[in-house]
């Protein structure tokens, strides 16, 4: 007998749908178990709306990332560089400690470039 699942994906969080979505694309029979309350449903995004940090230079340094009718409001932003360190600083803050450094470093270090790769403005901003 076959097993009715071919990828079970555990925690429900943007990560795990990402994997879910994936195998799923590919042909797999997806299951996602979680274990947060309904209401909570999502992991983290259910905090942060599904916004991403990332390290930058300042309001400059984002400009490709925002769509062209935010840009108008430039004159009136005042945005402050978020630097790797910065990054660090808060992972270690948020989990007290509980990070690996290595990874912690890497995640930093490679968030601005990620979202450029991704192209995440345009899908964030439903224009893909």
């Amino acid at each position: 007998m076959a097993a009715p699942f071919d990828v079970i994906v555990v925690g429900g969080g943007n990560a795990g749908f990402c994997a879910a979505q994936s195998a799923r694309q590919a042909g797999a029979r997806v299951l996602v178990l979680e274990k947060a309350p309904r209401q909570w449903a999502g992991g983290n995004s259910y905090f942060t709306a599904g916004a991403m940090r990332t390290s930058h230079g300042g309001l400059a340094d984002l400009k490709n990332l925002l769509e062209p009718t935010a840009q108008d409001r430039f004159p009136l932003t005042d945005l402050a560089p978020y630097t790797d360190d910065d990054f660090l600083d808060d992972m270690v803050r948020v989990t007290r400690g509980r990070t690996d450094a290595d990874l912690a470093r890497i995640l930093a270090g490679e968030s601005r470039a990620t979202m450029d790769w991704t192209g995440f403005a345009t899908w964030a901003c439903g224009s893909s």
